[in-house]
């Protein structure tokens, strides 16, 4: 996360970490980090003990194409020929498997290898730490809590005195997401591009069903002349199966997908972005794809508000959409006011999560277009809302994404299709404690009366 943020500093500290951690764990009591020690930027490598002739890199990147760069680089300056061993740890989780035949290109005879043993993260050390002698596991421990806490173990003010007040437990705005345990790709037939080199293909693709006058649902991606999605490829009667070959359809597991590279990440978060969006659509959210925003409709068209039971510490009622009279023309709709929400996905520590952040949207007409006013109906409305009036609402979307789930199961359309599915709200434990009293006091917004424009 740090390295995302263009925080390097981070992979520096890491490097003395992990030496400590090589040299009590793998016995390896020469190690030193070379960039420190050697008054300069080794190519390829950051650790070595030149008596056990082991080299290894400390890198974030768990990409095949790192591991081969590496490699490259150290045959390249000849740093095979010192260090029998080449090791490459992954500060981050490595990937569930890698190319063995590209790699073995790259080494020929020059350097021996072991995917399996030589690319290594904390799983690996976990492995070894299960099977050491008490005295290193406790070193080990001693020198991580070292790192963690910037002082020596003993000389932390926690280890004289415990601290006044419990530590505080933080909330993100990220929810756990799961979704099926098959990623199914097939070829496109060649007449739904009709040949050509088609920049945006998915488009082609929604435009050739429309041309054939049938319909598909939105949870599939187009890429490189494949269609992706969770649906199985291989059944005839799939709601895909008049745009595939059937015959080069195949499963994958979704990790050895997106964790190929950034572009098939992306990918892959899009197509999770469709499937969230074809889920929602049932249950009258739709995609704006200008603002980026799903938003909340009517249970109804004709509806003039919409309201949704929810409970948090206790039961409540949310309005998630109302439309606006004139007041003195009381058959005059001014604008219609929907919650919205903004959404990303990641993986932290190999675990998917939903960023959920809540948003208003005001719109008009029968088709939900932005309204004029709406980026001032906002700015007024913002203004208004505190922390805990916005956390109170992530909390509602994250209820009712849950309700969804399980509405879902029941739900005889639903079930024959794949559907991504909710967890719990991503806390973090351990922050310091805050003076709630210096926070300022919640306003409650007048329902009545939008900020900043007169309705009169």
């Amino acid at each position: 996360m740090s390295a995302a943020m263009g925080h390097y500093d981070i992979n520096r500290i890491c490097e003395d970490v992990f030496c400590s951690v090589f040299k009590a764990l793998y016995g390896f009591e020469n190690l030193r980090n070379i960039n420190e020690s050697d008054k300069k930027n080794y190519p390829g490598i950051d650790l070595a003990d030149d008596e056990a002739s082991v080299a290894i890199q400390v890198t974030s990147d768990k990409t095949l194409k790192k591991v081969k760069d590496s490699l490259k680089t150290i045959t390249k300056h000849g740093l095979h020929k010192k260090y029998r061993r080449i090791i490459l740890y992954i500060l981050t989780r490595k990937q569930r498997s890698y190319s063995d035949t590209s790699i073995r290109k790259i080494c020929e005879k020059k350097l021996t290898f072991d995917v399996s043993s030589d690319i290594l993260d904390f799983t690996d050390l976990a492995t070894k730490a299960a099977s050491a002698e008490p005295q290193t596991l406790k070193q080990v421990v001693d020198l991580l809590r070292t790192y963690v806490r910037g002082c020596d173990i003993g000389l932390a003010d926690e280890d004289f005195d415990p601290p006044k007040e419990p530590p505080e437990t933080l909330s993100a705005n990220l929810l756990s997401l799961y979704f099926p345990n098959t990623l199914w790709i097939a070829e496109l037939l060649p007449e739904v591009l009709d040949g050509k080199k088609v920049r945006y293909q998915r488009k082609a693709v929604g435009k050739y069903v429309r041309s054939v006058e049938k319909s598909v649902p939105s949870d599939y991606e187009v890429s490189a002349n494949k269609l992706i999605t969770f649906h199985c490829l291989q059944d005839g009667e799939n709601p895909f199966s008049f745009l595939v070959d059937e015959g080069t359809a195949e499963p994958f597991d979704p990790a050895d997908y997106y964790s190929i590279d950034e572009n098939h990440e992306r990918i892959f978060k899009s197509l999770l972005r469709f499937c969230l969006q074809h889920k929602l659509y049932q249950h009258r959210v739709i995609w704006k794809p200008r603002e980026r925003l799903f938003i909340f409709l009517p249970d109804e068209d004709e509806d003039n508000v919409r309201r949704i039971d929810w409970t948090g510490k206790k039961k409540a009622t949310r309005t998630v959409f109302e439309r606006k009279f004139n007041r003195k023309q009381s058959d005059k709709v001014l604008s219609m006011r929907h919650l919205g929400f903004a959404v990303s996905f990641l993986t932290i520590e190999g675990e998917w999560q939903v960023s959920i952040t809540p948003e208003w949207f005001f719109s008009y007409g029968d088709d939900y277009r932005p309204s004029f006013y709406g980026d001032k109906l906002i700015s007024g409305r913002k203004r208004m809302e505190k922390n805990r009036s916005v956390f109170d609402q992530f909390r509602f979307i994250c209820a009712w994404l849950k309700e969804i789930d399980s509405a879902d199961l029941f739900d005889e359309g639903a079930a024959s299709s794949p559907q991504l599915t909710f967890g719990r709200i991503l806390d973090l434990h351990g922050g310091r404690r805050l003076n709630e009293t210096l926070w300022q006091p919640l306003v409650v917004p007048d329902e009545d009366k939008e900020m900043g424009l007169d309705l009169a």
